[in-house]
């Protein structure tokens, strides 16, 4: 049994990279043993940069400006083919459109500067009430600041969008530390035994409330394993039933004959180059 377990846990490692989401069906697509001959719209994978109707037109209207008969082309190559436009719109408008580019990363910094900043208020206000001042008072020592406090806080930040619950140990382990670190430095300082033997207690309890974020850190962690442990087997399950179904004769005579079919008259419109 130890070893079985072993081999899944083994199995949760290498597939949770492809795992979809729990729950998530199948397209059409993937449900045909097919799939592999269907139409691909080349070049407009997963994290293609695409372009909205209205920066479309701007990228047009600034083209015009300096190419008008490369812009009436581009405009006429839109209706046509969608598809061939927007790599000759890239290839005749680089300038137009690497401003667009540029645009919306600027959008996504701002977004995210005002999302950390919100947080930060939430989980760290006296840090976040100083960047305040400081943005409204020295810009550049605000952005250094700035910077400071998104490499320490970020991960936890980043966690707060994904696992609140885990994001919120995170938060609590990080003032247990900031904590941890001002009672070592006052028990270096300490002139007396009685003021060392104080703050080294308090320092004990800390340590002790650290101890008990770890554990339960380690618990979430094993938890959020479990859920996928479990959501492989299910897709192993799934798995063989698929391929026990597909070894059925019958299937596969269907199948083959359905794909006959669709190879000697294929759809109105579909494209297969």
């Amino acid at each position: 049994m130890g070893t079985k377990r072993g081999i899944i846990l083994a199995l949760v490692i290498a597939g949770l990279a492809v795992c979809a989401a729990p729950g998530e069906e199948k397209s059409k697509e993937e449900q045909n043993i097919f799939a592999e001959d269907a139409p691909r719209d080349r070049g407009r994978g997963r994290g293609r940069f695409e372009l909205t109707d209205e920066e479309i037109n701007r990228i047009l209207e600034s083209l015009k400006e300096r190419d008008a008969k490369k812009a009436k082309e581009l405009a006429k190559l839109r209706e046509k083919d969608p598809e061939k436009f927007r790599d000759e719109l890239r290839q005749h408008a680089r300038e137009e459109y690497g401003q667009v580019v540029r645009e919306r990363i600027e959008k996504w910094r701002e977004r995210r500067r005002a999302d950390f900043e919100d947080w930060l208020a939430k989980s760290f206000p006296d840090e976040a009430e100083e960047l305040a001042r400081l943005k409204e008072t020295n810009a550049d020592l605000y952005g250094k600041k700035y910077d400071l406090a998104r490499k320490k806080y970020d991960p936890a930040f980043e966690e707060s969008r994904r696992n609140p619950e885990l994001a919120q140990v995170v938060v609590e382990d990080l003032k247990l530390q900031k904590r941890r670190n001002e009672l070592t430095s006052r028990i270096r300082a300490a002139k007396s035994e009685k003021e060392r033997n104080k703050l080294t207690a308090e320092l004990e309890e800390v340590v002790g409330l650290r101890y008990d974020l770890i554990v339960r850190r380690k618990q979430i962690a094993y938890e959020w394993l479990l859920r996928r442990l479990e959501d492989l087997q299910n897709r192993i399950r799934e798995s063989r039933a698929e391929i026990t179904k597909h070894q059925d004769p019958d299937v596969k005579a269907e199948n083959v004959k359905q794909r006959t079919g669709e190879l000697l008259e294929p759809k109105k419109g579909l494209r297969w180059d």
